[in-house]
């Protein structure tokens, strides 16, 4: 099951890297339709370019509900599984900033800046995830 849990942390990895991805998309997708000096774009033009990313992030959030999950049943430990509480709590909060960005500016600034706080976060569980993996593996290897 440690094998799920840290295939799964890698997925949710890549998961933020590609969401990440996706908002930068939206913005050049707005950005292109506003390609001449004075055009508007109406909102369902700027939320054709933003409907990946806004999708994307409940899969995503789905998704790190499901890490915690699997990292009860693996048994990861209380350490790790803080950390999952704590990239829960993240994505929730990164939800909730994308939500009143829209009407409060100085919010929305911090929706970029919680999304690094979010992968580096995600780094963190896969990188200890794997060097738990390298530590185990050592332990049962024959010695040479």
């Amino acid at each position: 099951m440690r094998t799920v849990y840290w295939v799964w942390s890698m997925v949710v990895l890549v998961m933020v890297i590609l969401q990440i991805g996706f908002a930068g998309y939206g913005a050049f997708y707005a950005a292109h339709k506003l390609e001449d000096e004075g055009s508007s774009i109406t909102d369902k033009t700027f939320e054709d370019g933003f409907g990946l990313h806004i999708g994307f992030g409940y899969v995503a959030w789905l998704a790190v509900i499901v890490l915690v999950a699997i990292g009860v049943i693996a048994g990861v430990g209380r350490w790790r599984l803080g950390k999952h509480g704590v990239l829960a709590l993240l994505l929730t909060l990164q939800i909730l900033l994308a939500w009143t960005g829209g009407s409060v500016p100085a919010v929305g600034a911090l929706h970029p800046l919680n999304a690094f706080v979010i992968l580096g976060l995600t780094i963190s569980i896969v990188w200890d995830g794997w060097q738990a993996r390298k530590a185990a593996s050592a332990a049962v290897a024959p010695a040479t």
